[in-house]
């Protein structure tokens, strides 16, 4: 990444002040160049919105300009208006800049959330030296914690990657960090499938740990393969032969305007989170099988017994580890 401009105008909602800065950091110094870097990587693997900037909508006019300081300021004092509102919006920075990656130029807004921590302070008492501990109400997020809002724009083309968290301004929870319309997350995506699959499943008296196994097990293999969801390939996988509760299934997504092929970015961060099933019995007992364990009965069976309950069996165990950690 190569750093072109950069600058923090200070959010502080606690005391009601936006404190724009005039000038732009050094964006040579190494500490603030591995900050912001470290931050962009962090949001590129976040639960990312994709989408494309309006013509002429007030974002992509900003972008545009030259002077730095200015527009950032005008950005700034736009999102504390609006943040300045509610109470439950914490303060922070935030932070613009504009860079060239590989993907070509781009422009960043990231917003910083204060977070308290103790500090030392070397004081004097009677003339006396105290070692004191001091709360700093402003410690900004180290880069390594995960990113709540931003968005990055490439320049050339308009589109953009989006972080943003519902909020509540006047009674209601709004994604206010953007007046822009961002295509629904991955995430959204794969809750809409989860929670259509658990209905339709409980009106056809469908196991719902089979079903939601079966529906995780889908989206895994298809991200490995294609990085996109198959809707179409769930509802084989999980309602076989019931073509009823497909059909229903699949009316349903469509009313939630879900496309058939799902596409996911940071395909690799849902396989890593659905490489592994999970399950949590009434017992209390835990237990998660990697997925490529799970279909073979070698290893592992579900047992429906006629009383109604279930018997897991976990086969073929050669040694068993004790993770026991101090």
């Amino acid at each position: 990444m190569i750093m072109q401009h950069a600058i923090l105008h200070i959010l502080d909602t606690n005391t009601g002040s936006l404190i724009a800065s005039q000038g732009e950091m050094n964006v040579d110094n190494v500490g603030v160049h591995e900050y912001i870097e470290k931050l962009v990587n962090k949001i590129y693997k976040g639960d990312i919105k994709i989408g494309n900037l309006l013509p002429d909508s007030y974002l992509d006019k900003m972008i545009k300009q030259s002077d730095f300081p200015e527009l950032t300021t005008k950005l700034a004092t736009k999102l504390f208006d609006t943040i300045s509102v509610s109470e439950s919006i914490p303060a922070g920075d935030l932070l613009s800049f504009q860079a060239t990656i590989d993907e070509g130029p781009i422009f960043g807004l990231i917003k910083l959330n204060f977070g308290a921590r103790y500090a030392h302070a070397v004081e004097y008492e009677d003339d006396q030296m105290v070692n004191n501990l001091v709360l700093n109400q402003s410690i900004l997020p180290a880069a390594t914690q995960t990113v709540d809002e931003a968005i990055l724009v490439n320049v050339d083309d308009g589109s953009y990657q989006l972080l943003e968290k519902k909020q509540l301004i006047d009674g209601h929870r709004v994604p206010y960090f953007s007046e822009i319309k961002p295509e629904v997350s991955a995430k959204e995506n794969i809750q809409v499938i989860k929670r259509t699959i658990k209905n339709v499943a409980e009106k056809y008296d469908e196991p719902e740990h089979e079903v939601l196994a079966a529906t995780q097990e889908v989206i895994y293999n298809s991200l490995a393969e294609t990085g996109s969801i198959s809707t179409d390939v769930i509802a084989e996988k999980v309602f076989g032969d019931n073509i009823t509760a497909k059909q229903e299934y699949q009316e349903k997504l469509t009313a939630k305007s879900l496309p058939t092929e799902v596409l996911v970015v940071n395909s690799e961060k849902y396989e890593k989170k659905y490489r592994t099933q999970k399950f949590k019995l009434d017992s209390g007992i835990e237990i998660s099988i990697p997925v490529h364990v799970y279909q073979d009965l070698s290893k592992v069976e579900f047992v429906n017994n006629a009383d109604g309950t279930i018997t897991l069996m976990i086969k073929d165990i050669a040694s068993i580890l004790n993770k026991f950690n101090v």
